[in-house]
């Protein structure tokens, strides 16, 4: 096998932005990826390599602690807290030839921050996106954005004989809908910090209330008596 660069421009193409071109280009028996939202700036970059594409964050993703699936608003964010897992749906759409399969791997800059990512593959013949399971590995809470690339791609090249891929293309399962709980338990977790400070403070203040507290009361019963016998004279 070879690894084959993501090549947009001129007669030794390998990758292309619409299903006509891919058709054009032999389909399933030829040799050209087909992308759907495509970030074309990570290929033409010439000062990145065009060996890998970085994918992106989809329109949703699916807590491992959760049986349903939560869609992202273009402003979205994933919070993976300490020890999380989540499966992230990429934003691309791949169809792949006979000819080509694909490797998912982590991205080094997100390694540095405690992300990870299993490795994953795309079997030639594939047709749809992509689920991708993350995993914060790290002691810190690390957010993810809609549209932030989070995994690394390379696609490597297959001799004759492959049987294309034909099931229908896998989806995070379960509804959309995230219940009360689960959206308070989520706050919590990702202000765990805040929450820590305020319940030190508290115990502290907590403590100093009953060191004090017997002492002013001992100072009111010396005082009471004064006062009383002001009173009377």
């Amino acid at each position: 096998m070879s690894v084959i660069p993501f090549i947009l421009d001129g007669s030794n193409r390998t990758v292309v932005e619409t299903a006509e071109e891919y058709e054009k280009a032999g389909g399933l028996e030829g040799n050209v990826i087909f992308i759907q939202n495509l970030d074309a700036k990570q290929i033409r970059n010439t000062d990145s390599s065009n060996v890998t594409y970085d994918l992106k964050v989809g329109d949703e993703y699916r807590d491992h602690r959760e049986s349903g699936k939560t869609d992202l608003l273009d402003n979205g964010r994933i919070s993976l807290q300490p020890g999380s897992t989540v499966i992230i749906e990429t934003a691309e759409t791949f169809k792949l030839p006979k000819s080509r399969f694909g490797h998912i791997v982590p991205k080094v800059s997100l390694l540095q921050d405690g992300l990870s990512n299993t490795s994953s593959k795309i079997d030639p013949g594939y047709d749809g996106k992509l689920s991708i399971t993350v995993f914060n590995l790290g002691k810190r809470t690390v957010q993810l954005k809609k549209g932030q690339v989070f995994c690394t791609l390379y696609i490597l090249d297959v001799q004759q004989g492959a049987i294309p891929y034909k099931k229908p293309s896998k989806r995070i399962a379960g509804n959309t809908r995230k219940g009360l709980f689960s959206e308070l338990r989520d706050f919590i977790e990702t202000n765990q910090t805040y929450f820590t400070i305020i319940l030190t403070i508290a115990t502290v203040l907590l403590t100093l209330v009953q060191i004090l507290q017997p002492i002013l009361q001992q100072q009111a019963l010396q005082t009471s008596p004064t006062q009383n016998r002001d009173k009377t004279k």
